[in-house]
């Protein structure tokens, strides 16, 4: 399933809140870059680069506390008008959490230092939050003499370091995560939400490379997606023979085709570095509408509770304040199968890892969790109202062993002790869709409390 980017606070009401309402007013943004400087005691100059740059270097967390300049408007964040977690809940995204309030606290403002090779167009880090499974930061992106605009996609890549310097995780695919950037009030945002397990304590190193409009991102996914498809047909025919795919309708393959095969052809011949390269090379021979490179480190300190591990018969869940881990055996996920999960909390509410964000308000895509949810004897009597949508969740191998790890990233803090059970459900294949008590033809085989609170 496709994560969401859940960010940051369209709908925060401020004097409901208790915080004055952030104003904006039309002023001279070099003045106010100027006035920025003196007020955090630093001056920006350029430094040359081997590579014909110029880099310069933006204090991120500090300049954000200060003022924001973008393209000549001004969003004050000074103590007096509600300090920086107000202007924090001026950001927005499509999706915003129900209740933005509770994740005021797990915000954080890491010192960040952004190089760039474009004096015109600045980055500042406004703040982040997360836990060892999941991270989300919001960048502030400025622009002096050349325009910007809502919509706009930048490529990143990323990875996390070890206190050691080790890198531990890279973005795990062909190079084609970009970030948009977003417009609200004449300021300019980007969001970044970070999905992989290891984060907390580790050191990030984040590069951001030139923007794009989102018409030239597809026409360079889809000349990648291109030359992956040339590459499985030139394989089906060197397996297959020649004539393999003649009579198959486009995207079709023989009824012989081996999957796992094709992943291992994959792997040995290089394809995913293959694709970086291709997309490298559509980058290059796509004209960018800003040319720039801006890259930070940061350590990744998360505010939450601490986190509760607890084993179970071939497994184990750890439970934070934004995710809970569930580590399996691999042969859990059998074809046949669908494991599920449900947390019950001590007020009563519930998490399943089939109802999301996503389908919130979606009349067919609430009616599918409803349906699978009452397949689960145990959950055959709740209602949705009863139910937390998670944020997203993601699996992953954790070891060498193959054991399987499903994280579920919650839409709202949920600290670890207020958590009384967490169940098992595994569904196996039973054929038809006969009844209230299968779904889609699958029925529960297996029920199970895996962690249960003391």
């Amino acid at each position: 399933m496709q994560m969401n980017d859940y960010d940051w606070f369209d709908h925060y009401d401020a004097e409901k809140n208790g915080v004055p309402e952030i104003t904006s007013e039309e002023i001279a943004a070099d003045a106010v870059a100027k006035r920025v400087q003196e007020q955090l005691g630093i001056t920006i100059k350029p430094m040359h680069s081997l590579r014909r740059r110029t880099w310069t270097r933006w204090v991120a967390g500090a300049a954000a506390a200060a003022v924001l300049v973008t393209g000549g408007t001004m969003l004050s964040t000074a103590a007096g008008i509600g300090g920086t977690e107000a202007f924090f809940r001026s950001l927005f995204s499509k999706e915003v959490p129900e209740h933005p309030e509770k994740m005021e606290s797990l915000v954080t403002v890491p010192h960040a230092v952004i190089d760039s090779t474009n004096a015109q167009v600045q980055f500042a880090l406004l703040g982040m939050y997360g836990d060892d499974s999941q991270a989300l930061l919001s960048f502030s992106v400025t622009a002096s003499g050349v325009s910007l605009a809502d919509g706009l996609k930048i490529p990143y890549q990323l990875s996390v370091l070890d206190t050691d310097g080790t890198v531990l995780l890279e973005e795990a695919n062909d190079g084609g995560t970009v970030a948009e950037l977003r417009e609200k009030n004449g300021a300019y945002y980007l969001n970044l939400s970070i999905q992989k397990s290891g984060l907390q304590g580790k050191k990030l190193e984040l590069t951001f490379q030139n923007f794009y409009t989102d018409q030239q991102i597809q026409a360079i996914d889809a000349q990648v997606n291109q030359y992956e498809d040339s590459f499985l047909s030139d394989y089906v025919r060197e397996v297959y023979g020649a004539a393999a795919l003649d009579g198959l309708a486009a995207g079709e393959l023989p009824a012989e085709f081996d999957v796992a095969a094709w992943k291992e052809y994959r792997s040995q011949n290089q394809l995913a570095q293959k694709q970086m390269e291709k997309r490298a090379q559509c980058y290059a021979a796509s004209d960018a509408v800003l040319d720039g490179t801006w890259h930070t480190e940061m350590a990744l300190n998360f505010v939450g509770n601490a986190p509760i591990t607890a084993a179970f018969d071939g497994g184990s869940v750890t439970l934070q304040t934004l995710s809970a881990n569930i580590s399996m055996p691999r042969e859990w996920q059998r074809e046949e199968s669908n494991v599920m999960f449900v947390i019950t909390l001590k007020d009563g509410r519930k998490l399943s890892d089939v109802y999301t964000e996503d389908m919130v308000g979606q009349a067919e895509a609430s009616d599918y969790a409803i349906r699978q949810i009452h397949a689960i004897p145990s959950c055959a009597a709740d209602s949705l109202d009863s139910y937390i949508p998670l944020m997203s969740l993601y699996g992953t191998e954790t070891d060498s062993q193959g054991n399987f790890s499903m994280v579920l990233c919650y839409s709202e803090p949920i600290a670890p002790q207020d958590v009384a059970e967490v169940e098992l459900v595994r569904l196996t294949f039973q054929g038809g869709d006969a009844g209230t008590e299968t779904f889609g033809g699958f029925a529960v085989s297996d029920e199970t409390v895996i962690y249960s609170a003391e």
